[in-house]
């Protein structure tokens, strides 16, 4: 049976973790983050170890360290290779410069295009004019309905609303009333006849249960 420790992938440390960190910041030369790098190297190297690594490559003038705001980036050292004459000299702080410059215009790509999408789900011009036209004949709708309510309105009409009202005011307080005093009975009956089913004594005597 293999065991979970055996399973989990190891960590570099050391002098591997150094020539492995070194040998890619050499094959990319290109600058990175200490994240950029454990992430590249798909955790080969843990936090702890990298940092220490990087430390000491650095120490050892095996690798340039330079800050980049809150960020240290590191990158291989600078490469001694024939340049054309009309060519100008390309620094490590050019290099960060670009990057910072295309990671902006990734954000600006994102924005343009969350603007595209946006503008694409909104309905054309045709479909608003008809929207339009749509509401506007609700519109002329309710209010031809308003003007036939208010021609048509009789006062009595209100007076009869406000009676019917009082009466079902006061049918409901009569009935809860009722509801009571029949809850009271059935209390009092239960007790002194000491029936257990009280339900089955009130329909045999004709009584209609209401729940």
């Amino acid at each position: 049976m293999t065991s979970k420790r055996s399973d989990k992938a190891v960590s570099l440390k050391g002098d591997e973790a150094e020539n492995l960190i070194e040998e890619y910041l050499t094959e990319q030369y290109r600058p990175f983050a200490l994240n950029d790098i454990i992430q590249n190297l798909h955790n080969k190297v843990s936090r702890t170890n990298a940092q220490r690594a990087l430390e000491n490559l650095t120490n050892d003038n095996r690798i340039i360290c330079k800050p980049f705001g809150k960020v240290m980036i590191y990158v291989c050292n600078e490469r001694k290779v024939a340049e054309p004459a009309d060519t100008d000299p390309v620094s490590v702080e050019m290099v960060m410069q670009m990057r910072e410059e295309l990671i902006e215009l990734e954000k600006d790509r994102i924005d343009v295009n969350t603007e595209f999408q946006n503008s694409v789900k909104q309905p054309t011009n045709e479909d608003l004019i008809s929207m339009i036209e749509a509401r506007n004949c609700e519109i002329r709708t309710l209010q031809q309905q308003l003007v036939d309510i208010e021609s048509h309105w009789n006062p009595e009409n209100e007076r009869i609303i406000m009676k019917v009202q009082d009466y079902e005011k006061s049918i409901a307080k009569e009935t809860s009333a009722r509801k009571r005093i029949f809850g009271n009975a059935r209390s009092l009956v239960k007790e002194a006849l000491n029936v257990k089913n009280l339900d089955e004594f009130l329909e045999d005597i004709g009584v209609e249960v209401i729940h």
